[in-house]
């Protein structure tokens, strides 16, 4: 399995500067315009712009038992499991009203941060026509183990103010995942900096604004994705950086992982493993 993962990685390597395929080990990112607010607790109801409450939440909240998830980690996994669930719909809800909030590639939405895009209404359209396309799927749920390997990102990312998939430890997503037990079949990582709600999150990775092949779109409504893991810290550059790893399927480590409670400022040394 070892030979296989690392034969899948050097064809990644390859595929990447050809083409935009998904392969067994996926990689993307998204940048947003910097953003100097950070939000660690967020309440939904308030937004009535953006209604969820038609949606079936109890359903599409995976993340009742996680404590270890703040309410904007939880607030993203919502909309990913709405994103997924019904594309079609979600597109109507939450991505077709957006056209009118532009004026030329300038995107003005009440209450929020003005966003300059660089493919404007046409990228709205396209991920709308899209998502039409794309058939329903199951909601994923979180994994505590796959949240660790996010984090360890996260606030690499917050520590060096650096962006993309490798950490200052020469890391990338699959080691990452790897120190907290045995990914199966495929795995993904797409972070995004800037937005501080869990909908502008997943918009931003769906709609794809100025990225060639549409990766980040790809890899969230990639039907064998069924776990998920997410970390969300400070940046000093954007405000914040939301790091999410998803995976087909998981196995945790065989050693006993206690994990303290996340705190969502000034936490460095969370975690700690304890050997059988």
């Amino acid at each position: 399995m070892r030979i296989l993962k690392l034969i899948l990685k050097t064809l990644l390597i390859l595929l990447i500067f050809t083409c935009a395929c998904v392969s067994e080990q996926v990689s993307v990112q998204t940048v947003t315009l910097k953003d100097s607010k950070i939000h660690s607790s967020y309440d939904w109801s308030k937004e009535e712009l953006w209604p969820v409450t038609d949606w079936a939440l109890e359903e599409l909240s995976t993340t009742g038992d996680a404590e270890y998830l703040d309410d904007l980690e939880k607030d993203v996994i919502l909309h990913l499991n709405m994103a997924r669930t019904d594309p079609a719909r979600y597109a109507h809800d939450f991505i077709e009203p957006r056209i009118g909030f532009f004026s030329g590639m300038v995107y003005r939405e009440p209450g929020q941060s003005t966003l300059v895009t660089q493919e404007g209404v046409q990228a709205v359209e396209e991920c709308v026509s899209y998502m039409e396309d794309t058939e329903q799927m199951n909601p994923m749920v979180p994994l505590e183990s796959v949240s660790l390997a996010a984090l360890d990102h996260a606030l690499d990312l917050s520590l060096t103010g650096e962006t993309g998939h490798i950490g200052s430890d020469r890391s990338d997503f699959s080691l990452r995942i790897e120190r907290y037990g045995q990914w199966m079949f495929s795995i993904g990582e797409v972070i995004s900096y800037g937005p501080t709600t869990g909908r502008e999150i997943v918009i931003g990775l769906l709609i794809d604004d100025g990225v060639s092949g549409r990766g980040h779109r790809t890899i969230v409504l990639n039907q064998n994705f069924r776990m998920v893991g997410i970390a969300i810290e400070e940046h000093p550059a954007y405000g914040n950086v939301c790091v999410i790893e998803l995976a087909a399927d998981y196995i945790c480590s065989e050693r006993d992982l206690y994990i303290n409670p996340y705190f969502r400022k000034g936490r460095r040394d969370h975690y700690h493993h304890q050997d059988q």
